[in-house]
């Protein structure tokens, strides 16, 4: 043979070699690959290729911690919505009937194209185009709901006090929602940042998550409220926020302090920690008496903002100790048939600025006694909820959060939502003891 044609062989050989190398080997992926062929030819009924992904992919990810898991298309898109903080669609949030499948508006969302078609709170949707929802999964009405900006849909309503089905063509499009609410919506739907009289020189800020806008949100508000009347105190509201994107909670600090460190996150190669810190540029208000309220339910970037402002003394922390996650996650969208599968999983810790973790590493019950995680209220602050003050306070939080229709009663302020914050011994009047708490703390700080 030829030397010319010898070295040409040996070189497509080394190229060969090296191409190989550089492929990932994985064993278990060659398993995977035969088990699912072996179901799909010889199981005795026929497979559902994405159910067994979906099944392999939920039970991969569980194998590492709670809070690393498989994102199916419909969940990852939720996720994506809520930190985005925009979605293609009605613009209305839905809940299940008991004992049926069809669903029930809990309310449609502020300048969203439903509210402007006219539906309302509580109504039932019975079809969606010639569907009846009784007749189909929760996943196939949703995605019949979803659909692309500039498209339509027909739906056929049940409304209390209405005799006949009400129909509906809806045109979807974006919708951007905020994750900023006030403590009663105004007669126009917008919140009104401020608490009811007498106590309407504190700004109410409630936060449901850490999404992209956040900051921006809570900045808009508060400069209006300095240009307006002002204000002397400042209650930021992170109960049952499970969090969202860790530079939201960072930039939300940056409104509040100076300069100061926000919170170190910690990778696994020591040489990518990073640090985040917040800038003079940026602060908004340093000084004005501040309380934070938090729950057992306020987690990760809610813990990340409370455990900061708590130990530059900027706030006060009253409720209970939050949830105690202390890991930070990343989503990764996987390319299957076009689907946005995703997984999201563990790539670090963080601390707070005093150096603490406060990852909590085993089920609350299971916890030592005494052992530190969470966020826990400033001492004398700590004010557990049972499970009935739970359920009353997450009902009175419901009511608020709904946008009620115009009442066509002649009266000019029958549209406004009754709310109360009154401390008398009612049984009739849900008493927020948190909010009584930081009430009664802003009162006291007063000169």
């Amino acid at each position: 043979m030829p030397t010319r044609n010898v070295m040409i062989i040996t070189a497509a050989m080394l190229l060969s070699i090296i191409c190989y190398s550089k492929i990932p080997q994985n064993q278990y992926a060659q398993f995977y690959d035969r088990a699912t062929k072996v179901l799909g030819k010889r199981y005795v009924h026929e497979v559902d290729q994405e159910k067994l992904f979906q099944g392999a992919m939920t039970g991969m990810m569980a194998t590492l911690d709670e809070h690393s898991n498989y994102l199916p298309p419909r969940q990852y898109e939720g996720l994506d919505a809520i930190l985005n903080q925009e979605f293609g669609g009605l613009g209305i949030q839905i809940e299940s009937l008991e004992d049926s499948t069809e669903l029930r508006i809990i309310t449609p969302v502020l300048g969203s194209p439903a509210l402007a078609a006219g539906l309302q709170a509580d109504d039932v949707i019975v079809k969606i185009g010639n569907k009846f929802t009784k007749d189909m999964p929760e996943d196939e009405s949703f995605n019949l709901l979803r659909g692309a900006e500039g498209t339509s849909v027909d739906l056929s309503i049940r409304r209390d006090g209405q005799p006949d089905l009400l129909e509906f063509t809806i045109t979807r499009r974006i919708v951007r929602t905020s994750t900023l609410r006030g403590f009663q919506r105004q007669e126009n739907g917008t919140w009104d940042y401020r608490l009811p009289a007498p106590d309407g020189h504190f700004l109410y800020l409630q936060l449901t998550d850490f999404g992209q806008r956040t900051d921006q949100e809570v900045r808009q508000v508060m400069i209006a409220a300095q240009e307006s009347t002002g204000y002397e105190g400042i209650i930021l509201d992170l109960r049952g926020n499970g969090g969202g994107l860790l530079l939201s909670a960072v930039d939300v600090c940056d409104l509040f302090i100076d300069e100061e460190t926000v919170v170190k996150v910690q990778y696994r190669e020591e040489q990518q920690d990073i640090t985040y810190s917040s800038s003079v540029g940026a602060t908004l208000d340093a000084t004005t008496p501040m309380v934070i309220l938090i729950d057992r339910d306020s987690a990760s970037a809610s813990e990340i903002t409370a455990a900061c402002l708590q130990d530059y003394d900027r706030a006060v922390v009253i409720g209970e100790r939050s949830y105690g996650k202390g890991s930070v996650q990343d989503v990764v969208v996987l390319d299957t048939a076009g689907d946005n599968h995703a997984i999201k999983y563990t790539v670090a810790h963080y601390v707070r600025p005093s150096g603490k973790n406060i990852h909590r590493t085993q089920p609350v019950e299971q916890m030592p006694p005494g052992q530190d995680w969470g966020v826990q209220p400033n001492d004398g602050y700590a004010l557990p909820f049972d499970q009935q003050q739970r359920l009353a306070y997450l009902q009175d939080k419901r009511k608020r959060f709904i946008i009620k229709p115009a009442k066509d009663t002649g009266d000019t302020d029958s549209t406004s939502e009754e709310t109360t914050i009154e401390f008398e011994d009612d049984d009739s009047v849900f008493i927020d003891l948190h909010l009584q708490r930081a009430i009664e703390y802003l009162n006291s700080r007063q000169l």
